[in-house]
């Protein structure tokens, strides 16, 4: 695939922040390794923060792109628990074994310590929204009647959800750099062990 330079730029920013940090890296450096000068930049982006706000822009947009609208959500539940969940976990796998969906999960997990805008992206985008939209499926289970009406919904979500946020974190930040392939096969069978522990507390035998 032939890329323009706009695209060269975008590539090789993710490569050089989730390797050195946002902060560590200039405009310079960019574009010395697209190999174009430093001022062809601002005729793609005005700015680096520009640059980031566009990685992050095309990061929800690739994750939501899978996704099933509540609506829909139930006619997976009616087949079973597990062909609903399964079918999320795949999508949200294939997502993270894209090299460069994975680079920008670690930006997003680094800078997220000490960049405000980032951490606010995450907290709003990646957690806030991610746990309300699994509150509405869970309350959609209660109304199948799949799991039971006294089911605390928004702390199933959370028990569920920050877990899974650990182990990226764990991956990209404490154990980096290994395998993310690996790793990739490891989250979706501790996620599914997981849920499964948490569905069975609450499901209606």
């Amino acid at each position: 695939m032939k890329f323009n330079n706009k695209d060269k730029i975008f590539n090789v920013s993710i490569d050089l922040f989730s390797q050195y940090g946002y902060d560590a890296v200039s405009i310079r450096q960019i574009a010395r390794e697209v190999g174009i000068r430093e001022s062809s930049i601002y005729n793609h982006y005005p700015s680096k923060e520009s640059i980031m706000d566009s990685i992050l822009e095309y990061y929800i947009d690739e994750m939501m792109s899978n996704d099933i609208p509540i609506d829909e959500a139930g006619g997976n539940l009616d087949i079973s628990f597990d062909h609903f969940y399964q079918a999320g976990l795949d999508a949200f796998a294939g997502q993270l074994k894209i090299e460069k969906m994975s680079k920008i999960t670690r930006i997003i997990l680094i800078e997220s310590y000490h960049n405000e805008k980032i951490r606010d992206f995450m907290k709003k985008s990646i957690i806030d929204e991610a746990i309300n939209g699994w509150i509405k499926l869970f309350d959609l289970m209660k109304s199948k009647r799949v799991i039971r009406d006294d089911a605390d919904s928004r702390q199933l979500s959370e028990s569920f959800y920050k877990y899974g946020m650990f182990l990226l974190y764990e991956h990209y930040v404490i154990n980096y750099p290994e395998d993310d392939e690996e790793f990739v096969e490891r989250l979706c069978i501790k996620s599914k062990n997981h849920i499964d522990l948490l569905y069975n507390s609450v499901r209606r035998y």
